[in-house]
């Protein structure tokens, strides 16, 4: 039989397990920051919908980047192909020197537009939403692994 102090230790227990959880869930949440037009931006935000802890920052004017509070951590950095290509070079080198681990991600139909060191991976406009959420995830599965020192399933 069991005790009330049994149980209150019990529901303890799993109060303090079920925090943890929801603590590995906060840790494990990309950050993700979309640049481009706001009608773009909503695509990209109901592709996230379909993947497991994302967070969306949307920035509209490539300008706006230096207005982002110095301690935010963003993991990846999407690209849209609204940017011209002066814009688009500037936005990169920034990224690069402000959030060296973050992964840049660009929405545009044309090859060598930009140097290959200023992005990790390009998709095209008219790719499929599932084509974008899976690049997505290749692009930050190793940022699971620095973070948790874990292999996210």
């Amino acid at each position: 039989m069991n005790s009330l102090s049994d149980a209150a230790r019990s529901n303890t227990e799993n109060a303090i397990g079920s925090l943890e959880r929801v603590s590995m869930r906060r840790r494990k949440t990309i950050h993700v920051l979309f640049l481009g037009s706001m009608d773009h931006a909503s695509m990209v935000h109901d592709v996230l919908l379909d993947g497991p802890n994302f967070r969306l920052t949307v920035k509209t004017d490539y300008r706006e980047l230096w207005s982002i509070q110095k301690g935010e951590s963003i993991q990846v950095v999407i690209l849209h192909n609204t940017l011209n290509l002066i814009e688009l070079e500037d936005s990169s080198r920034y990224i690069r020197q402000r959030w060296p681990h973050a992964r840049i991600l660009i929405i545009r139909r044309e090859e060598g537009s930009l140097e290959d060191a200023l992005y990790d991976e390009r998709v095209a406009p008219v790719a499929a939403p599932e084509v974008l959420l899976t690049t997505i995830d290749r692009l930050t599965g190793g940022w699971h692994e620095r973070v948790s020192g874990e292999v996210e399933m």
